[in-house]
């Protein structure tokens, strides 16, 4: 933490084609947001068009300008009948997630929904409804509450914050300026292995079934095994109620607490744990102890988890296209000190693909902001990028 304990409500940082946030509570990170314009929030509505109607699956895939059709259950679906190619209006109740589509609603909750239909009959599929377009609306969405006070560090966005944000109070800062470190915070969030204060050692794995949380008391140098257990595991069941809201890790969740062998240890360990999962406003539900000795836990899922945005499936490297965005960032970054330069980057091959990908737009739009020219060069075998202006 740098400079005064400044309390702010939300920390943005805009980047090319990606901006990142903190929603900060007592001055430190409570949640982190990663918004592209990839994906459609939950909550957001659309008009949709029916691609194929699934008698299999009981359901019908709309497609809502998402890299993949939405799936909308037919229990879920408005009282009009379907038809493919039809259209209807639906609302995101869970994002996209790896390679499962978007969660669809035609049991839409909005007090403005004629007006948002009368409006959807003037437009063609597929059009988004509500929010409005735009990083900052998409973003409001995503937030636990309505911010008091938001800071950013560049004042191009803040008119845009302005309209979404009406009610906050919203000012520009050097980020040097800040309550924390941003690019800290993020590391900290997608780190495999978090140390204890007491000298164990938390692991977080996310796979497509469930996140599996292990919890390691180390090599303790005094005390008993029976102490250093219940050390490790009261400071564990604390840090992982943190990074489950941190991390936005949804559904289930199974954690391997250091073994204790009397019931009653058992018992004070899982009220615990039940007491610091209660400023989750996600309301994960505490199942209960496995016959393996496992604490269970389901954390409800509505939008994609941190890994999920900047990480390769079920791994710890670094997705090309997080990565094809930290290099246009550190691009923006150089430019600041070096306007009069044009650059190059040195990247991976798929970060190459990245960049001329999904990351274009983001590349096109910092070189008419720079008012220069960006080379690309591949570097088959070549891990990360290298930036040198030319």
């Amino acid at each position: 933490m740098r400079g005064d304990l400044l309390i702010a409500d939300l920390l943005i940082s805009p980047g090319p084609g990606e901006w990142r946030a903190a929603w900060v509570e007592a001055g430190e990170p409570a949640e982190l947001y990663i918004e592209r314009g990839d994906t459609r929030p939950p909550g957001s509505i659309h008009l949709g068009r029916v691609v194929r109607l699934v008698p299999g699956l009981d359901a019908a895939l709309v497609d809502i300008g998402d890299e993949r059709p939405g799936f909308l259950p037919l229990r879920d679906a408005p009282e009009a009948k379907l038809e493919e190619g039809g259209r209807v209006l639906v609302q995101v109740r869970r994002e996209t997630w790896q390679d499962k589509a978007p969660r669809l609603t035609g049991k839409i909750a909005a007090q403005d929904l004629p007006a948002l239909a009368e409006r959807a009959a003037r437009l063609d599929p597929p059009a988004q409804l509500f929010p409005a377009t735009g990083f900052a609306a998409a973003l409001a969405l995503r937030l636990p509450g309505t911010p008091e006070r938001i800071i950013a560090d560049e004042t191009a966005i803040l008119a845009e914050l302005r309209a979404a944000f009406r009610d906050a109070a919203i000012v520009q800062q050097n980020p040097a300026d800040w309550p924390l470190d941003l690019d800290a915070a993020f590391d900290l969030a997608i780190a495999p292995s978090l140390a204890l204060p007491s000298g164990g050692v938390v692991h977080f794995a996310e796979t497509r079934a469930a996140t599996l949380i292990d919890v390691d008391t180390g090599t303790p140098e005094t005390g008993t095994a029976e102490r250093a257990a219940l050390a490790a595991n009261r400071a564990a069941a604390v840090l992982i109620a943190r990074h489950l809201r941190l991390r936005n890790i949804g559904g289930p969740v199974v954690v391997d607490f250091v073994g204790l062998d009397r019931r009653d240890q058992r018992e004070r360990l899982r009220a615990a744990f039940e007491a610091a999962l209660l400023a989750d406003p996600a309301k994960p539900q505490l199942l209960g102890w496995t016959r393996l000795g496992h604490l269970e836990l389901v954390r409800p899922r509505r939008g994609r988890s941190l890994a999920d945005a900047l990480l390769e499936p079920s791994s710890t490297t670094r997705h090309p296209v997080a990565l094809a965005h930290e290099a246009l960032r550190l691009v923006l970054r150089e430019a600041r000190a070096n306007p009069a330069a044009n650059w190059r980057l040195t990247v991976a091959s798929d970060i190459e693909m990245a960049l001329r990908g999904p990351v274009a737009p983001a590349l096109r739009a910092l070189e008419t902001r720079l008012g220069r020219r960006i080379a690309i060069d591949a570097a088959p075998g070549r891990a990360g990028f290298d930036i040198r202006p030319i």
